[in-house]
């Protein structure tokens, strides 16, 4: 921690926590005593500016796994990549603080709310029990993809693809982290 700065009067590390798919969950509060807790458990552990050492999840059960802790270059911030388990990471019970936007993250947990909830009979249901349909629709979309002309052509047929990919893997319980493991690893 000798290399980490702070311009807080407290002292503190504003600390970005990032899950594996790369979904910004929330801001917190670092200290030297709540890193070095977090590094020797290996969980999500802050300083909280009013309670003092703070456990994510040792009340509300939504816990994190520490997977990493990066320093920004100046030094003065942390990113806390985690693992995130339970109902979320915001105290609204929500998966962020903030607003989920668009990207894959959103899509995946789509996926996998309409795989528990989905209506007998939808197409994202008949997809995931359907293993023969799937294949062909992949098989079908990457088609179109290689033959696509023009930017909007492309970018429509790389969205049907990409939605029928992400049902693959939400059908086969592979998770987007485990997709950018492999892609790192080429």
């Amino acid at each position: 921690a000798g290399v980490l700065r702070s311009d807080r009067a407290d002292d503190l590390w504003p600390t970005v926590v990032q899950e594996e798919d790369g979904t910004l969950l929330g801001l917190c509060y670092s200290s030297l005593r709540s890193l070095r807790e977090a590094i020797d458990s290996g969980r999500g552990v802050y300083e909280s500016r009013r309670r003092g050492l703070w456990i994510k999840g040792e009340l509300s059960g939504a816990t994190q796994e520490l997977l990493g802790v990066d320093v920004d270059c100046d030094r003065d911030t942390l990113r806390f990549l985690v693992r995130q388990h339970g109902d979320g990471f915001c105290h609204r019970g929500t998966v962020s603080c903030f607003a989920d936007g668009p990207g894959l993250p959103v899509l995946m947990r789509r996926l996998a709310q309409r795989v528990e909830d989905a209506v007998p009979g939808s197409y994202t249901r008949r997809l995931i029990d359907d293993a023969d349909l799937l294949r062909a629709k992949l098989c079908e979309e990457a088609g179109e993809l290689a033959d696509a002309e023009g930017r909007e052509d492309v970018a429509a047929e790389a969205a049907d693809l990409i939605y029928f990919a992400s049902v693959a893997l939400t059908r086969s319980g592979v998770s987007l982290a485990e997709v950018f493991a492999q892609l790192e690893r080429r």
